[in-house]
């Protein structure tokens, strides 16, 4: 059965909502790494990086959409692995942050390694597979959808995750640009105690 323009424009809109209201509640340690290379770094730069966040969303949101249950079983059985995997890397940035906050003006920030960074945080980040393998099939489930239907939803639910990004690099942007060197210093510590406190909760967490 085909779907209505009007009908795909609701599921559409629905997905989109339901994804920024997750991104907005969900903030964790990726919004907040984003959010300080923002200070430092153009758009242009970041653009890579949310492509790597963007893409581990869609993993979990295609194992969600076509219901692989036993893929994700799977990986909640490792979870504890990626607890103690994504809490010493967010150790590592915290320290770098307090100790050596130029070095997000480094090469490995500024190209692939972006990309890998950010994308391998995010796919192992255990706020990524609760939200979106729980609450994304549970919004599925909740309103009876079939593949057509969970598909045009989770393109707006997918959506959420490059427009709240860019937003958040936008904000640090400008941020940035009017912030004198002593406050982005300050950030940076500030930052880098967060990350630090975030990374020993991961690896805390469950165990």
């Amino acid at each position: 059965m085909m779907l209505t323009s009007k009908e795909s424009e609701k599921l559409f809109v629905d997905g989109l909502k339901t994804g920024l209201l997750l991104q907005i509640g969900g903030i964790g340690p990726i919004c907040l790494l984003v959010f300080r290379l923002s200070l430092s770094l153009p758009l242009s730069k970041l653009i890579i990086g949310i492509i790597g966040i963007t893409l581990a969303d869609v993993v979990y949101i295609s194992l969600a959409v076509f219901s692989i249950s036993a893929i994700i079983k799977k990986l909640k059985s490792y979870q504890r692995i990626f607890d103690v995997v994504v809490g010493t890397v967010l150790i590592t940035f915290g320290v770098l942050f307090i100790t050596a906050g130029h070095v997000v003006d480094s090469p490995s920030f500024q190209g692939s390694d972006l990309f890998l960074w950010l994308f391998g945080l995010t796919i192992a980040n255990p706020i990524t597979i609760l939200f979106i393998t729980g609450i994304f099939s549970l919004e599925i489930s909740k309103r009876n959808m079939d593949l057509k239907k969970s598909g045009v939803f989770a393109f707006g639910f997918l959506l959420a995750t490059p427009i709240f990004m860019i937003f958040v690099c936008l904000v640090g942007s400008i941020v940035g640009r009017f912030l004198p060197s002593i406050f982005v210093h300050i950030i940076n510590a500030i930052m880098g105690c967060v990350l630090i406190f975030l990374g020993i909760r991961s690896i805390r967490i469950n165990k």
